[in-house]
């Protein structure tokens, strides 16, 4: 795709200026194709996938807050 500022954005749309070097909404520029595929596209950056946590940590925290729920319901019921 032949495009040269000034005039719109060929993949976002946004207006970009005369002399610009890529586009201030979508960063496309020149070596890009004035698209918003790079050549770093396809590539897994760490942390992209999303951690799960462990199913030992998330059931010990439910027994930790139902053992204080129900010693707090002793205590305002039954102690009081």
């Amino acid at each position: 795709m032949s495009f040269e500022p000034p005039g719109y954005c060929p993949n976002c749309g946004e207006y970009v200026e005369k002399g610009a070097s890529s586009c201030e909404e979508c960063g496309s520029c020149p070596e890009t194709g004035w698209n918003d595929e790079g050549y770093l596209d396809g590539v897994e950056l760490p942390g992209d996938e999303t951690e799960k946590p462990d199913a030992r940590e998330s059931s010990a925290g439910k027994f930790i807050l139902i053992v204080c729920l129900l010693a707090l319901l002793v205590y305002v019921f039954v102690l009081r």
